[in-house]
C-alpha cells in the first residue's frame, strides 16, 4: 500500500459530499515546496482531517492508497496542529460480507449438499479485501506515528 508525504500547501480542495464522518473530495490540489503541483482525485478523508484541507493551509500532508481508496490520513500544520484519521469504513463492509457468505455456504451445504461457487468466490474476495484494507490502515498509522518528531517550518 503506497503511502506518501507532501510538504507544501493546499491550492484547492473541491469537496463532493460529507456523510457518516467521511468526506469525499472531487480533487485536492497541493502546491509542493519544490514548486511542483500534485492533485489527488476522489480523495476519501475522515472529517477531522478534511477540516484541515482548506486552500492556503500549509504543512505536511500524509497520503494513503489502500486497496480501492486513496486520500489524506494525516496533517501536521505549520502552526503545530497534528490531525490523524484513516477513512477505512470498507473494512466493516468486507467483514460483514465474509460473515454473510459463510452463513450462505453453510446453509447451501446443509440443505442441498453442494457448495455455492459464487459464495466461495465472494468469501475469498471479502477476506483478501479485508486484509488489504487492514494492512493499509496499519501502514498509514505507522507512517504518521513514525514521523511524530517532524515539525513543518513556519509559514513565510
Amino acid at each position: 500500500m503506497p503511502n506518501s508525504i507532501v510538504d507544501g500547501s493546499i491550492e484547492g480542495a473541491d469537496i463532493k459530499r460529507t456523510k457518516g464522518g467521511v468526506s469525499i473530495f472531487r480533487s485536492v490540489t497541493f502546491q509542493q515546496d519544490d514548486g511542483s503541483a500534485r492533485t489527488i482525485r476522489h480523495a476519501v478523508v475522515k472529517d477531522n482531517v478534511a477540516a484541515e484541507l482548506v486552500p492556503g493551509a500549509r504543512g505536511r500532508f500524509y497520503l494513503y492508497n489502500a486497496f480501492d481508496l486513496k486520500g489524506v490520513h494525516g496533517v501536521r500544520s505549520t502552526d503545530g496542529r497534528e490531525v490523524y484519521g484513516f477513512a477505512g469504513n470498507n473494512q466493516k463492509v468486507f467483514l460483514i460480507l465474509g460473515i454473510v457468505n459463510i452463513a450462505w455456504i453453510a446453509l447451501v451445504v446443509a440443505t442441498r449438499d453442494s457448495v455455492p461457487l459464487l459464495g466461495v468466490a465472494l468469501l475469498i474476495l471479502s477476506v483478501v479485501s479485508y486484509i488489504f484494507m487492514s494492512k493499509g490502515q496499519r501502514e498509514a498509522k505507522a507512517q504518521f506515528e513514525g514521523d511524530a518528531g517532524y515539525r513543518p517550518p513556519p509559514s513565510a
